[in-house]
């Protein structure tokens, strides 16, 4: 009798060591650190902002939080300071955050941060916040191999900061600052807004001012002189 009750015993604790997984309540892979992190339900939680990180992550009440979708310049770089500084703008220590985690995201990166989307008791996107501002590019989605996730199209089409040759993030105050360089009526290069928006010289991409004296030309041309109408609502914006 007990021969028969010990070797189906065995055979469970033989299969518990082979895979390492589960029966002592572990969880932990074979090089005994914690799975990567999967795609989830989704969740919602509220939290404090303690403090920004750069322009693309903050430290929270719940850890730290790399923003969902966007990348904005690194520490040294052209473009890093202004966006850290956009986000105080918006936000204070100790204000309201709420952290959304869309159905499909990774819960956390390879860091170990947070991934989430963060929004202030205002309603204010930070994100979004960023890529509006031209310190952001729209990044790390479905178009790099990541997974989708809800707001990307709205992200893409945000973006005014461009991508260098070597995929270091120029934000917008940066691209102006290199203009005296370039072709003296380079808008005349673009025959779209649409085009315009691609182009990888860090050159500026809207909205163009019809009143604004320094942006009157380049409105003219996307709103009057493409064949594209720019200004399609006719607000006095061009490549909005």
């Amino acid at each position: 009798m007990r021969t028969k009750t010990t070797a189906p015993l065995l055979a469970g604790i033989v299969a518990c060591l082979l895979t390492l997984t589960g029966c002592l309540g572990l969880g932990l892979g074979l090089d005994g650190e914690a799975p990567p992190s999967t795609p989830n339900g989704g969740a919602s939680q509220e939290a404090t902002f303690v403090e920004v990180v750069d322009g693309d992550t903050i430290e929270t009440s719940l850890g730290t939080v790399r923003l969902i979708g966007i990348d904005t310049p690194e520490r040294g770089e052209c473009g890093h300071d202004q966006a850290s500084s956009a986000l105080l703008t918006v936000v204070r220590p100790g204000d309201g955050l709420v952290l959304d985690l869309p159905e499909g995201q990774n819960d956390r990166d390879r860091h170990g941060r947070l991934i989430r989307y963060a929004t202030t008791d205002a309603g204010v996107d930070l994100g979004l916040l960023q890529l509006e501002a031209g310190n952001a590019v729209a990044r790390y989605d479905s178009l790099d191999g990541y997974p989708e996730h809800p707001r990307e199209a709205a992200y893409h089409s945000a973006q005014v900061a461009t991508l260098g040759a070597d995929a270091a993030v120029v934000a917008l105050g940066c691209a102006v600052a290199d203009l005296p360089a370039m072709a003296d009526r380079w808008w005349e290069e673009y025959s779209s807004c649409g085009k315009l928006r691609l182009n990888d010289l860090g050159l500026p991409v809207g909205p163009f001012d019809r009143d604004d004296p320094a942006e009157a030309e380049q409105y003219d041309w996307f709103a009057n002189r493409t064949g594209n109408a720019g200004d399609g609502d006719g607000d006095g914006l061009a490549c909005e």
